[in-house]
């Protein structure tokens, strides 16, 4: 079984709700930051998921829907903090539309020929006359981008289901590119299959999750 399939095969049905409360429990400010990482070794870029700040003794529950989303950005070449500015954001349907094509259409980059793909992978192909890094195209969860690369001619990059999901702490906001060197802590978020819930809780120095 590929990566992708293997990342299929534990995805959460599409549709299913999530609900998270993070409390900051330390004695300052801290900015939350969700992202989500893929195994691999592939060349992708990392954004910021979702960011919420929160003062000490602060609460805040949120929510989303487990939905896939193909994403294109306005911005090339980006750098750490850059927000990758998205333009266009599609369904991605498994079995349905889970593989679109990034072309040039009247002089600007736009996602058409949504159609069904490879089993258990997002798959991105790029047409020939695109001029390189003249934007960046990728994928999301609920609408928000996770992962995105460079505009590049005559190329297809593939993306699982189910990327694991990260919260920490650090300086970057939604949308914008990520480093490593802007991440001050994180956890892994892992739902046990069948749990929509969690709890994190942030001391000052560590993370403790629970389902």
């Amino acid at each position: 079984m590929s990566t992708v399939e293997s990342s299929a095969a534990v995805a959460p049905p599409i549709g299913q709700q999530f609900n998270l409360a993070v409390s900051n429990d330390s004695t300052a400010e801290i900015n939350v930051m969700l992202f989500a990482s893929m195994g691999g070794g592939q060349p992708v870029t990392t954004l910021v998921w979702r960011s919420l700040r929160l003062v000490p003794q602060q609460a805040i529950s949120f929510g989303w829907t487990y939905t896939l989303n193909f994403v294109l950005g306005a911005q090339g070449q980006l750098g750490p903090g850059e927000n990758y500015d998205p333009v266009q954001i599609l369904d991605a349907v498994p079995g349905v539309s889970n593989q679109i094509t990034l072309a040039l259409v009247d002089g600007h980059l736009q996602l058409v020929d949504a159609r069904p793909g490879p089993p258990g992978t997002l798959l991105i192909r790029q047409d020939d006359d695109l001029p390189p890094f003249s934007g960046n195209v990728g994928v999301g969860i609920d609408g928000l981008g996770t992962f995105i690369t460079n505009v590049q001619p005559s190329t297809q990059q593939g993306f699982g289901y189910a990327p694991q999901l990260w919260i920490g702490t650090g300086t970057f906001e939604q949308g914008q590119m990520m480093s490593t060197m802007g991440i001050n802590t994180k956890a892994a978020l892992t739902f046990p299959a069948g749990v929509d819930h969690a709890q994190a809780a942030f001391d000052g120095s560590s993370w403790s999750i629970e389902y």
